[in-house]
């Protein structure tokens, strides 16, 4: 059984450290880079530069966000000018989401930043460690995902 402290001693405090501070390295660089974007809107700018035309819900699902959360997040892209909604041209109560001009342009001037950011939290960690790493944050979100379907 883990023990709760020193909480320092838990490798979800150091997960959730990396996310925390690792977010607002990012989004510091991205304004020194003269984007006003978080690092929220860019993961979805990224991964609409690989999946153009999915629906929110879909969208939602791939980013692991909520339809409120995903509903601020394109509603600001929107704003923006970053992307565009679509209606579907079988169901007009859905609609598909596209980068505009603007979002391409935004996506691939930070996707160098992100790319820099990644391999310098990286530094100093073997391959070898980051797959283990890897191995082990995806056993837990296994585990996470069990425990949610069943009771633990």
């Amino acid at each position: 059984m883990a023990e709760l402290y020193p909480i320092e001693e838990l490798l979800l405090h150091w997960a959730y450290r990396v996310q925390t501070e690792g977010t607002t390295l990012l989004l510091r660089r991205f304004k020194q880079a003269g984007y006003d974007v978080t690092p929220e809107q860019f993961g979805v700018l990224a991964r609409l530069g690989l999946e153009e035309g999915m629906n929110q819900t879909q969208l939602g699902e791939r980013m692991l966000k909520d339809r409120h959360n995903m509903t601020r997040i394109l509603n600001l892209l929107e704003k923006h000018g970053h992307i565009e909604r679509r209606a579907d041209s079988s169901d007009k109560r859905i609609f598909r989401i596209f980068l505009t001009e603007r979002g391409h342009k935004v996506r691939e001037a930070l996707t160098p930043v992100v790319i820099r950011h990644l391999d310098e939290l990286l530094d100093g960690v073997p391959d070898r460690d980051e797959a283990t790493t890897l191995k082990v944050l995806r056993r837990i979100v296994a585990n996470v995902r069990r425990c949610t379907l069943e009771v633990c």
